[in-house]
């Protein structure tokens, strides 16, 4: 049989070998670990609106102006369009993003509610 003094150095030599084999293990990536990676930075859309170029003058016809003056109002429309589709899909982040500032908010606040009751009591 292995007497106890045998018993205690097998176990310490199990325990070595086992955090030298945990210590050659790669570190924990951050979203192994549970912390929040941010997203990717995706290139932001750019809108395909035409600018219609300089105005054609006082010396151009008339024609020429109201077609210059219609593709304005196309480009400026076109860019309106985009801007308002962005803040479309832009705005379920922000309301997320604003929830999450909201719950840390109210974390911290019970955190620090707790703590103040302990240090009164």
């Amino acid at each position: 049989m292995i007497d106890l003094t045998s018993r205690v150095a097998l176990v310490l030599a199990a325990g070595l070998w086992a955090a030298v084999a945990f210590a050659q293990q790669p570190a924990a990536t951050p979203s192994a670990a549970g912390a929040a990676v941010p997203p990717s930075a995706a290139p932001a859309p750019k809108h395909s609106c035409v600018h219609p170029g300089e105005f054609p003058g006082k010396l151009a016809s008339d024609r020429q102006q109201k077609q210059w003056q219609k593709d304005f109002v196309a480009y400026v429309d076109c860019l309106r369009k985009f801007v308002t589709d962005q803040q479309a899909l832009a705005q379920p982040h922000v309301q997320a993003a604003n929830a999450t500032v909201e719950e840390y908010n109210q974390a911290v606040k019970e955190y620090n509610d707790t703590i103040q009751k302990l240090k009164d009591e």
